[in-house]
Formats: structure tokens, sequence, C-alpha cells
């Protein structure tokens, strides 16, 4: 049972604790690497809702955060790879085009099974417990989008606007977005069924991510452009074709790591990398680790 199966990985978890403060209480146990991390530079005092940070992460196994009573909401966006999830009583496992939505006053933890990259928000201000509350997403932690690069270039906007919130202007246009956020998640677009020739791709890269693929192969076997099919992607994965194999091929490359049964150099022949080093290079630029490191 899946629900069961998500519970098992939390058992037994057991995290620092490095915020203790009445009821609010935060344990992490930290196996990550910030792509970005950014606070405001200055609050939006008097504002109704505030950006209080905004992060991109590589994750890997064992990553585990957990959150009692939060005063904030954590709005994200999974990239690739799984998060699992505990809100309350519910166990979740959020996958790449999945958005999360963790609501402030509550109890929550997410952990990573394998590797994952996410983006995180956090959102606070006078307004924010209403906002949740007429979202209808307090117990809704996981939310599949038919589009996740809308969300994707929503929360992109973040970065930039914080490092200039000096700017009485950019607070207000961050309060709007974090509006717009929770807007956007309470009604999303409704997931459609992949198209055929999308399906078709996904199943070849499924079975066949060692061996050399390129945009023009997979073009091909989907009987579309290669421009045509790069589109698809983007709109349905938030992603490009490369982005995606790549995905599939660290993902495969971090289960080999952690049986500790072929070398590097078979790993990365594996997942389709005939030069070892290019396989070490993308694998730490995707985890901030070499494949070496990693497997310590």
């Amino acid at each position: 049972m899946e629900f069961e199966r998500i519970k098992a990985l939390f058992a037994g978890v057991k995290s620092k604790c490095y915020h203790d403060k009445g009821p609010e209480r935060y344990f992490t146990t930290e196996h990550h690497c910030f792509l970005c991390y950014q606070h405001p530079v200055k609050y939006g005092d008097g504002l109704f809702l505030q950006c209080d940070l905004f992060c991109r992460t590589r994750s890997w196994t064992g990553d585990h955060h957990c959150r009692l009573h939060p005063p904030f909401l954590n709005i994200g966006l999974i990239h690739s790879g799984e998060t699992a999830i505990r809100s309350g009583e519910r166990y979740t496992m959020a996958k790449a085009g999945d958005a999360f939505f963790l609501a402030p006053d509550t109890e929550y933890e997410f952990l990573t099974p394998h590797l994952c990259e996410r983006s995180a928000v956090l959102i606070s201000g006078p307004l924010l417990r209403e906002a949740v509350s007429s979202s209808g997403l307090r117990e809704t932690p996981v939310i599949p989008l038919a589009s996740p690069g809308t969300l994707e270039t929503l929360l992109e906007h973040l970065p930039g606007m914080l490092q200039e919130s000096y700017r009485l202007s950019v607070r207000r246009k961050i309060s709007n977005l974090c509006f717009e956020l929770i807007q956007y998640l309470s009604s999303p677009d409704t997931v459609p069924s992949l198209p055929e020739n999308l399906s078709r791709v996904l199943e070849k890269i499924g079975r066949e991510y060692g061996n050399p693929l390129d945009v023009e192969t997979l073009a091909r076997h989907a009987g579309i452009s290669s421009s045509n099919l790069t589109r698809l992607f983007k709109r349905h994965l938030g992603r490009t074709p490369h982005q995606y194999l790549t995905g599939i091929r660290m993902e495969q490359a971090v289960r080999m790591l952690e049986q500790h049964t072929l070398s590097i150099k078979e790993i990365a022949e594996r997942v389709g990398y005939g030069n070892p080093l290019n396989f070490s290079t993308e694998f730490k630029k995707r985890f901030g680790v070499s494949p070496k490191r990693f497997r310590c």
C-alpha cells in the first residue's frame, strides 16, 4: 500500500533541532546543496503578505526537514525526483511537476528518498491565515499541475525581486506575487493526459536512458520535429528533453551508487556517459558533490 510505504520512510528518522520557541520547533538533517538562497533585503512591513525566503535545492537520500507549528506558509515545486511529505496524518509522495502547499500552524515534514530538485518559498504576513483558509488548500499538501512551467515562471521572479526589496515598489510587487501564488494553486490547470507522441518518448527514455539519445533521435521516434518536441516537453513537463533525460540518468546513477555494487566508471557507462569525467562533472553540477564523495 502506497500510504504505508511512504509512512515507513519516516520511521526512525531523527533530525537535529535547530529552532525551539514555544510550540514552534524545527528539525533538520541536511543532505543538499543550494542552487539559490535569497532572503529579502528589507521586509514588507505593513504589507498584507511578504516573502521571507526563496530557495532552490538539490537534495539526496536522507535530506529531512520537520516543522511543528510554523507561522509561515511553505509553497514549492518539485523539478525532478521525488519528495515524501507528511502533513498531519497524511503521507504523500510529491513527484516531478507537483506543487506542495504546507500550511502555517500545522505539523509537517518532508524527506528525500533518493534525490530531488525543488524550489520553495516561505510566505508570512497579517493576511496569510485568511488567504490560506480561503484557498481551500489547508489539507492539500500535494497538488499535481498540468503546466508546472507556469508555477516555475512565477517562482523564478522572486530571487531578483528579493534582492531589490529595499524599494517599496518592489516589496509591493512581492506581496502581490505571494497572493498570485496562493491564488494559482487554489485553481490550477487541470491535469490532462499526456499527448501520445510525448508518452512514447518518455517510455523510450525510461527504457533506453543508457543509450546515446539526442533531441533529433527522440523527435524521430515521436514523429514530430525537434522544435515541436521541445515545446511539448516545456508545456507538459516544464523542462527540455535534454534536462529530462539528464534528470532520469542522474536518478538512476544515485540508485546505483547507493547499492555499492558497481564502480563509478561502470555506472557512468550504464547511464549513458562514455566518459566518466563527463559523468562526474554533470553529477557534481547537479548535486554539489562528486559521485565518489556521494558514495562515502
